[in-house]
């Protein structure tokens, strides 16, 4: 599963040693980490650098997050981008876990009520089963059935190859789907 995690920069040391367990368990669990997040030791570099570096920084996470089934963001550190990026992950119907430490609980994020939203405290010893969880639960979350009638042709067609395909008949139609949006350039849910 393709997941984006981020934190903010701006988070005390003790935090951020919290960042690269999280990255690190997010392969560890056999997903993939839609960017190479390195934490940033100095935010003051990204905040002094220029309009251009910021603008591509923002764009860079936005088309990230696009491509991305869930995002991930530590939250212990009260900050807009967070805030931000939370609401347009949720505009976009892709589920969002936001982790934080004990006593640096996010007042604000606390009334996101959204079926995709996850806000769950965590220590470092807990993460691997917190994050196995909360992923399982966010995959599971916004999926919807629907039945489809087709002809008896369309159905033979559909049948013949995902039997040589070795793939359900179902993950045929969603692959059929995504490569529809991904031709006119639309986020990709399969």
């Amino acid at each position: 599963m393709n997941i984006y995690f981020t934190a903010s920069a701006r988070a005390p040391k003790e935090i951020k040693l919290n960042y690269k367990i999280i990255h690190n368990l997010i392969s560890n669990l056999e997903h993939k980490n839609t960017d190479n997040y390195e934490i940033n030791t100095d935010p003051n570099k990204f905040y002094s650098s220029s309009d251009n570096h910021k603008t591509e920084v923002h764009n860079n996470a936005l088309k990230l997050i696009k491509k991305s089934e869930v995002v991930i963001l530590e939250v212990s550190t009260h900050s807009l981008t967070m805030g931000y990026l939370i609401k347009y992950a949720l505009d976009l119907r892709i589920p969002v876990i936001a982790l934080y430490i004990n006593k640096h609980e996010p007042g604000f994020i606390l009334g996101i009520e959204d079926d995709n939203f996850q806000l769950i405290e965590y220590e470092p010893k807990n993460l691997k089963k917190i994050l196995n969880d909360s992923i399982s639960f966010a995959n599971n979350q916004g999926k919807s059935r629907f039945n489809l009638m087709l002809s008896p042709k369309l159905s033979s067609h559909i049948q013949e190859y995902s039997k040589k395909e070795g793939i359900s008949k179902a993950s045929f139609i969603r692959k059929l789907i995504s490569q529809n949006m991904d031709k006119n350039n639309q986020k990709n849910l399969y």
